[in-house]
């Protein structure tokens, strides 16, 4: 089965942040569990580099908005691939070639539509979330997520008659609509959204004067105006695909399952006006909408004024990259918000990483080592993936990985009861086989997760496949799930902590 994934592009007036770290991380799992299932993954990231943010930035620092952006979007690229983020595509929103034909059809199809009105309008326009606000939105007179008054505004603008989709997109986000469904998840994401509905929608502007906003895409046939965020970003999820031109992909959105993973701030605008734009531009529906929370520090929000920044980097110079990937699935729920602390940060790489992890392969190992590390492992019908598969396709990530450290909790308490290092002979070795044959179940589960430290386990245990495991084609099949399935393994490797102390 095709499946096309993509994340929310990033905003890059400034270097990337814990937030990026979180939401791609959570993508990149779900997509290497997929191409695990011998699934066909297209997975597409990038940056949405006009608006208002950009042009006051590179403003304040002597810069043209495009000057800016060719500077900042590498510090995304480079994050990214230290992450090991397997993205297969990057797209940019200034790219004039891959990404402005798609948008200027997709203008031109929602115009024939009946779709779009130019009218006069005074509004509320938080430059942050680069969208205007009603004052119901508003708390103390201020945008909740930048705690800043929005800006007065009074102009002529296009505006998308989104007002017009509220009976549709009920019944679509119903599973009433042509059979097909827009499903959100976690479920409670998709209650907040239908609170909306009822509320009643209003109609979204898609456009500012270009005297208001000049860094954009020109509106085709009204060039004195810009198009606004919504219309240029959203369209990356078609553009990257090279809709509406002579070089169309249609077959990862026609006959793919497409999933957008996103930050629950922008969870309205992909839930009710995404679906409206691509109804009137004659493309269907997607079909989830996977919308994660936000990341505070030691409880308060990430900001530059508070100068509690946590910049991605110094977590990965100080613990690396597998720690950080490890905390953001572990610590957050899907659609939960999350904390990043760093006391947290230590006491999760000691009990869960160095010991509960590193110290059972460690020790296991050493005791093997010492006898000639030779294995002996029954078949047995043993199956320690129903809970983590369930959870992994219900894309509970943390609640599998969790049953995943479950198991290397269990081999620490074998261990411990069995105490190996006092038996001898057939006995002594079949405990400690077992425990590798646990193991090695366990190395598969966290490749999703921590795919370096999977395949260093892996290399220890010294199983027939741990060359392969970071390859794009290695696929877990039946027998490696089976336990005892692999019959050609029977001598382990070398030892080697797996995790440092970190001071």
């Amino acid at each position: 089965m095709r499946r096309y994934l993509t994340t929310a592009i990033d905003y890059p007036n400034a270097p990337p942040h814990m937030g990026h770290v979180l939401e791609k991380v959570l993508a990149d799992i779900i997509v290497r569990w997929l191409r695990l299932q011998r699934e066909e993954v297209l997975f597409q990231i990038g940056t949405d580099e006009h608006g208002v943010k950009i042009h006051r930035a590179a403003e304040a620092e002597g810069l043209t908005p495009k000057e800016l952006v060719d500077r900042t979007v590498p510090l995304f690229k480079d994050l990214y691939v230290r992450l090991h983020i397997s993205a297969d595509r990057f797209i940019r929103t200034t790219d004039r070639e891959q990404h402005w034909p798609t948008v200027v059809e997709l203008w031109k199809k929602l115009c024939t539509a009946g779709m779009l009105e130019k009218r006069a309008y005074t509004g509320l326009y938080c430059s942050g979330c680069e969208k205007f606000l009603t004052k119901k939105e508003l708390v103390d007179g201020q945008c909740p997520n930048h705690l800043a008054a929005p800006e007065k505004v009074s102009e002529e603008n296009w505006f998308f008659l989104l007002s017009r989709e509220r009976d549709w997109l009920q019944k679509l986000l119903m599973a009433e609509a042509n059979g097909h469904c827009y499903r959100i998840l976690p479920a409670f994401r998709a209650q907040e959204t239908l609170s909306l509905l009822e509320q009643g929608l209003e109609d979204v502007s898609f456009s500012r004067p270009q005297s208001s906003l000049s860094w954009g895409i020109p509106v085709p046939g009204d060039e004195q105006q810009t198009m606004y965020v919504w219309c240029d970003a959203l369209t990356n999820y078609i553009s990257g695909l090279g809709y509406f031109t002579d070089h169309e992909e249609r077959e990862w959105w026609d006959t793919a399952e497409v999933t957008h993973v996103i930050g629950k701030d922008i969870a309205r605008f992909h839930a009710l006006m995404w679906p409206a734009m691509l109804k009137h531009a004659g493309v269907r529906t997607p079909d989830r909408l996977l919308i994660h929370g936000f990341l505070t520090n030691e409880g308060q929000k990430m900001s530059k004024s508070l100068g509690n920044v946590v910049e991605p980097n110094d977590v990965i110079e100080k613990y690396g990259v597998d720690p950080l990937r490890f905390y953001v699935s572990h610590e957050i729920p899907i659609g939960n918000d999350g904390d990043f602390s760093w006391r947290r940060f230590a006491e999760l790489y000691d009990a869960k990483l160095r010991n509960q992890l590193g110290n059972l392969l460690n020790r296991v190992l050493v005791l093997l080592q010492k006898d000639g590390g030779t294995l002996r492992i029954a078949k047995g019908a043993r199956t320690p993936w129903e809970r983590y598969e369930l959870a992994m396709e219900g894309f509970q990530l943390s609640e599998a990985l969790g049953a995943t450290m479950q198991l290397a909790d269990e081999g620490n308490k074998t261990i411990d009861e069995a105490k190996p290092w006092m038996l001898s002979g057939e006995e002594k070795q079949g405990v400690l086989s077992d425990l590798a044959e646990m193991l090695r179940h366990i190395t598969l589960q966290l490749l999703p997760f921590i795919p370096e430290t999977a395949q260093k386990m892996a290399k220890q245990l010294n199983v027939p496949y741990a060359d392969r495991m970071l390859e794009r084609n290695f696929v877990i099949v039946p027998q490696m799930k089976q336990w005892g399935g692999e019959q050609e393994w029977n001598h382990i490797g070398e030892p080697a902590i797996l995790f440092p102390p970190v001071a």
